[in-house]
């Protein structure tokens, strides 16, 4: 969906698009957006960018996703005499209890529970609001940076072991999918904010859930972000998702700062305020530690026994190195010592300020040249198999460019012509109503 608006159509540019992947049997990532209506509401309220991902037997996340955006949106408008973090805050937290308590009040949404990735636009810059592990990205000019942190276990104990040599063993061993904070299962939800990030023209900021940023790489967002507009760019993050698999539900929304107007808004220089921020020391003993930490060390051990019990040394030592280095890992963050918080009175809120947390220069790899070139080499081979009626003459004329450049080793601009091929045979392929692929969509890209 490319947004339309014609208050806005000037200086903002937004798409979005959400869909179920291939292994799933039904789409519990949610999305939502809520615009100012004029430029006075821009001014004090902004617009509000929501992608939310849940989790739960049958319908739960489902369920627990959709509530967390409509509930969302609604309360920070609803909270609009407050500043806009606090109010943003105030909403995420109190649809946190709704969820909670609908989970608690049916046993068939038991502990449902959501992420929640939140970019609001103001005249002073973008805020994020996190909770869990899908994500948000800015790319200005050559750099895409992420500027969310994951609340997943991987993230957690990298963050509390950092300076570790992050290629060793001991990280390979941490499961990248258990995330550590998310709306719904608790009664209290810690939020993170981040920012404000001030505007520029050109920026262009991507909320994801981690459908999408699992299966494509940081290198891989920033030469789609920087080579396609908007629309182009969600739906082609869409299609290199489904075709690496489509192991989970794909959302995307893609927002461009487009015109001077909302970058060089005269209310640019107020400040972004918590309300009654008080400081608090957290001390090393009050750092709680997630269940699931626990739960994979015993599994760990668990295994361990069974294969010394099976007299395979070898992979008992492996299974219980792991378990003993998770357990370090996990005694250095709760016994690191001690840090001070902003903490705004009546919140669980960290204002985190250390954002981005990595930032990935806009360039192109022999590798990523490769990957893409393998997958125009198959989409081209699947379409003449299956006799699908593509009209090969612009892309073939691309392939050429794309040949060129690579002679002329401008491996960036090589990748930005794959992209714009990959997403014009997918949008012929949709044309071609085939059940095999990624649901309908509009006509292929130009390269931005």
């Amino acid at each position: 969906m490319s947004l339309e608006s014609k208050t806005w159509n000037s200086c903002l540019h937004i798409a979005s698009i959400s869909d179920i992947g291939l292994r799933r049997n039904n789409n519990q990532d949610s999305y939502g957006m809520s615009l100012a209506a004029d430029w006075a509401d821009w001014q004090q309220t902004g617009h509000l960018l929501i992608v939310a991902d849940g989790m739960g037997a049958h319908a739960a996340g489902e369920l627990a996703s959709k509530m967390a955006v409509d509930h969302v949106l609604h309360l920070y408008r609803k909270f609009s005499d407050r500043p806009p973090a606090d109010a943003l805050v105030a909403a995420i937290e109190e649809a946190n209890q709704i969820i909670h308590r609908r989970g608690e009040s049916n046993v068939a949404f038991h502990r449902m529970g959501t992420t929640l990735s939140s970019l609001l636009l103001l005249p002073q810059g973008a805020v994020i609001g996190q909770v869990g592990d899908s994500r948000v990205y800015r790319l200005r000019g050559n750099n895409l940076e992420q500027l969310s942190f994951d609340h997943s276990m991987a993230w957690e104990i990298r963050a509390a072991t950092a300076g570790m040599d992050e290629s060793s063993d001991l990280y390979a061993a941490i499961p990248k999918n258990v995330i550590t904070r998310s709306l719904g299962p608790k009664e209290q939800v810690e939020v993170d904010i981040e920012g404000p990030f001030p505007l520029e023209v050109g920026d262009t900021f991507l909320v994801c859930s981690d459908g999408a940023s699992g299966p494509i790489r940081n290198d891989e967002f920033s030469l789609i972000l920087q080579a396609l507009e908007p629309e182009h760019a969600a739906q082609l993050i869409v299609d290199l998702a489904n075709l690496r698999g489509g192991p989970d539900n794909i959302t995307a929304i893609v927002a461009k700062i487009t015109g001077p107007k909302m970058a060089n808004d005269p209310a640019r220089g107020q400040p972004i305020v918590l309300e009654d921020t008080v400081t608090q020391v957290i001390h090393s003993s009050q750092r709680s530690i997630h269940w699931g930490f626990y739960t994979l060390i015993a599994l760990f051990a668990v295994v361990t026994i069974i294969l010394l019990a099976m007299e395979q040394t070898l992979g008992a030592i492996v299974t219980g190195g792991a378990s003993l280095l998770i357990a370090t890992m996990i005694g250095i963050y709760k016994f690191s010592g001690e840090s001070e918080e902003a903490v705004p009175s009546g919140f669980k809120t960290t204002r985190k300020e250390k954002a981005p947390y990595e930032v990935t220069v806009c360039k192109a790899s022999p590798e990523v040249i490769q990957n893409l070139h393998s997958i125009v080499s198959e989409l081209r081979e699947t379409s003449e198999e299956n006799e699908w009626n593509i009209n090969w003459a612009p892309i073939n004329q691309l392939s050429d460019k794309a040949a060129q450049a690579l002679n002329e080793k401008d491996l960036k601009l090589a990748a930005k012509h794959y992209l714009v091929i990959i997403g014009l045979i997918m949008a012929e392929i949709r044309d071609n109503k085939s059940p095999s692929v990624a649901k309908p969509g509009d006509a292929g890209p130009d390269v931005g």
